[in-house]
């Protein structure tokens, strides 16, 4: 416990304790230090801080009766510093939409803080938080889409797809907004389709909210469509992905999660089994693809297919 917290805790004490004096030896276990160090400690937040703390020798310490005493602005311990630190790194990855202005704005009032409880700039330069894979910081729909969805309205859309490079309209139901991988993505109710649909909000050109209330999927209904399968593509599990990493990659692949309720398994020989159900193949094939010849895809059939073709493909530019 560094001197700030022995400092807070202090001033708690004696404020919860206003109707009887805290004798020393009580303060000394409270705040794990010795006597001089407490007495010290009442001496400095009487000096610097006219903190009202009288004595009366065979009882103990209090407040002043009728004080209103509080500490100065805001204190914070080291790991609270260090939390700080590390949102105001975080923040500056969070981009899109109407929240851009209210994330500069939390980033300043954190820097003001930092700057006042930190001895140096050193210290918020040494935690890093490196961004990656975000594929766009201007998303111009993102407040007509937030708009629908908290006020449970329809949306009509128009939508460009990069998987089938296709524009769409839609008319959908709104059910969440999710931050995934460093972008934004709109989980809604297609109502040409009849099922649910992921969209990626900065492919949205255009949006308009209708008057027309959304339909709304149950709460287990969503979450059953939402975290059945790997990935952010939703929907109900179609196949179960079985795949065996070499030790090698083992050491990183058993430590890491893949999807919630993955089956992961060590073999005799050394090797990591994963089972993965999966709704559509899209990202599980892009992410078995970067382990290379360190994985091997052993059930579906088609998903072995599909691996092995992108694989070939990837290794024909290379002939």
């Amino acid at each position: 416990m560094d001197r700030l917290e022995r400092a807070q805790k202090l001033h708690h004490i004696l404020q919860t304790h206003r109707s009887r004096p805290v004798s020393l030896s009580f303060l000394c276990e409270a705040l794990e230090t010795g006597e001089r160090t407490v007495r010290r400690l009442i001496d400095d937040m009487r000096l610097y801080l006219d903190a009202p703390i009288l004595n009366k020798p065979s009882q103990g310490y209090f407040y002043a009766k009728g004080s209103t005493f509080e500490l100065p602005g805001i204190w914070f311990s080291n790991d609270e510093l260090q939390a700080l630190l590390t949102m105001q790194q975080l923040t500056e990855h969070l981009s899109g939409g109407f929240f851009h202005e209210h994330i500069r704005l939390i980033q300043e009032k954190l820097s003001k803080l930092l700057h006042k409880n930190l001895p140096s700039q050193d210290h918020v330069q040494r935690i890093r938080v490196l961004g990656s894979g975000t594929r766009s910081k201007r998303i111009p729909m993102f407040s007509v889409v937030a708009s629908a969805l908290l006020n449970r309205k329809r949306l009509k859309i128009q939508y460009y797809s990069r998987q089938s490079n296709a524009w769409s309209k839609r008319s959908v139901s709104p059910q969440h907004l999710v931050y995934y991988k460093g972008n934004w993505y709109l989980d809604a109710w297609c109502h040409a389709k009849k099922d649910l649909r992921t969209f990626a909000v900065e492919n949205i050109k255009e949006a308009k909210v209708l008057d027309s209330a959304s339909y709304a999927l149950s709460k287990a209904k969503l979450e059953h469509l939402l975290t059945k399968s790997f990935g952010i593509f939703s929907g109900e599990p179609r196949a179960t992905a079985v795949l065996r990493f070499t030790g090698k990659a083992a050491r990183w692949v058993a430590d890491e999660q893949w999807f919630p309720d993955e089956a992961g398994l060590w073999l005799d020989d050394g090797r990591f089994e994963l089972r993965i159900p999966y709704a559509d193949p899209t990202e599980l094939i892009m992410e078995i693809c970067k382990y290379g010849a360190d994985v091997q895809v052993i059930e579906p059939p088609a998903l072995i297919t599909q691996v092995a073709d992108r694989l070939q493909q990837a290794a024909n530019q290379y002939s």
